[in-house]
């Protein structure tokens, strides 16, 4: 169905890594800065902005099959744009926000990543309607205002960390069940358990 959707997956794993580690590589080196920050954004807005929008287009191609909604994929770059925004964003308004406000653009790739698997897997309806369903939420939750849990903001104490555990074992079961289709559900998640912790702790 999608070709090497395995070789886009052991990239964007590498790309996941990688994007973890830069940060930190480059305050032990000693070579943080403002034009290190910038490079950071643009290789997101590549990494996470149009390889996503790619993504995008062609699960539309694939959910599109036997309807006659000829601009579907032609949408799918709306994420793209999106995804630049956020960036832009992040670098003038949002960097110093103790967490994450909207989702992060590496998390809404892993979103559309489990979609691919969930589609060629069978497990989610291939109709335009639902990829216009996921393609909106995708597009307003990166520059959404709800934050999106992540590990600058954890909770000190297990107990207090309850809901992301409880997320965690969601994800890993509904992975034992879909594999990497279950990236479609995980990432959705992430800003209710943001809203519990608001809530309760």
């Amino acid at each position: 169905m999608f070709q090497n959707l395995e070789y886009t997956t052991g990239a964007l794993l590498l790309a996941f890594v990688f994007d973890a580690l830069d940060g930190w590589a480059a305050r032990k080196l000693g070579v943080s800065g403002e034009l290190g920050v910038h490079l950071d954004s643009l290789a997101d807005a590549i990494t996470f902005g149009v390889v996503p929008g790619f993504m995008w287009m062609q699960l539309a191609m694939w959910m599109n099959t036997g309807y006659s909604w000829p601009a579907l994929p032609v949408l799918g770059w709306a994420v793209t744009l999106a995804s630049v925004y956020r960036l832009a964003r992040f670098n003038s308004v949002m960097k110093d926000y103790p967490g994450f406000m909207g989702m992060p653009t590496p998390a809404n790739t892993a979103f559309v990543l489990g979609l691919m698997y969930a589609a060629q897997a069978e497990l989610i309806p291939l109709h335009p309607a639902l990829f216009l369903v996921a393609l909106i939420w995708s597009v307003y939750s990166l520059n959404a205002r709800f934050g999106v849990a992540s590990l600058k903001d954890s909770p000190i104490s297990w107990t207090d960390r309850r809901f992301r555990l409880a997320w965690l074992a969601v994800s890993l079961a509904a992975f034992a069940f879909w594999g990497l289709a279950a990236l479609a559900v995980a990432v959705p998640l992430l800003p209710f358990i943001s809203a519990l912790e608001k809530r309760f702790l």
